[in-house]
């Protein structure tokens, strides 16, 4: 395992000192959810604001690029190099696979949890209070690690970062209309509401709003367990996909 926590170390590292990833990571989210919420100020009633549901949708959005950040810290060119020489070392070639999914994991989950309390204390956005935003926290991170395990599986399956990344943003971009996150399901037609009800986001996203608002935890653990079995398939998935050869 020392060799596995040195891989995650040098990748985590890599992506902390690459600007462009601080600013996807970091300034995207927020600026997204600081425009939409200062677009829509004065919509949503007094009561709940415009930031209270761009602060989660939005984070909620965020999460979903995670796919296209471990897509990235997982093909980009600049990271086979050193790869080449774990491909050949005696350790198991799922070390570097997962080393991209945790290390991705660990930098979305500093930038959005970063993000969201800025958010938090600025613009009052509510991620609930007490125990209601610890739930709301964790789903957050479970999420987020799905969607880093999504996003090298992509890569394990096309085994090219180009069509990952417009494959990823595509289908996360569809997603994320679909569910509601840029605007309520109530204003949209009753087909389309129907077909968003069935999307795994969409009951992700009316979990976190119950918990903040109703303090309805029924549906927390479902939510919960669903994503970690999903995480786990991926895993599997990408253990059972990655060659060393195809990849390098």
């Amino acid at each position: 395992m020392y060799r596995f926590f040195k891989i995650l170390q040098q990748d985590t590292i890599s992506l902390f000192i690459n600007p462009s990833w601080l600013i996807m990571g970091f300034a995207f989210p927020f600026s997204l959810t600081v425009i939409l919420g200062l677009l829509t100020e004065g919509m949503y009633g007094g009561e709940f604001s415009s930031y209270d549901y761009y602060g989660v949708t939005m984070m909620i959005f965020s999460v979903l690029n995670s796919a296209t950040f471990s897509a990235n810290c997982f093909l980009e060119e600049r990271v086979k190099n050193p790869n080449m020489r774990i491909i050949y070392s005696p350790v198991p070639s799922l070390f570097i696979p997962l080393a991209k999914i945790m290390g991705t994991f660990i930098f979305t989950t500093v930038c959005y949890t970063l993000t969201g309390v800025i958010l938090s204390i600025l613009f009052g956005a509510n991620y609930g209070m007490g125990v209601a935003a610890i739930q709301v926290w964790v789903l957050f991170l479970v999420l987020n690690f799905f969607c880093c395990c999504l996003g090298v599986l992509v890569c394990c399956i096309f085994k090219d970062e180009g069509v990952a990344n417009q494959l990823i943003s595509l289908i996360s971009a569809l997603i994320a209309i679909a569910s509601g996150l840029f605007f309520p399901l109530s204003s949209i037609s009753k087909q389309i509401q129907k077909f968003s009800e069935i999307l795994p986001l969409t009951r992700v996203t009316d979990t976190i709003f119950q918990l903040i608002y109703d303090d309805h935890t029924k549906a927390f653990l479902p939510s919960l367990i669903i994503l970690v079995i999903l995480s786990l398939i991926s895993i599997i998935f990408c253990g059972y996909l990655f060659k060393g050869e195809d990849y390098l």
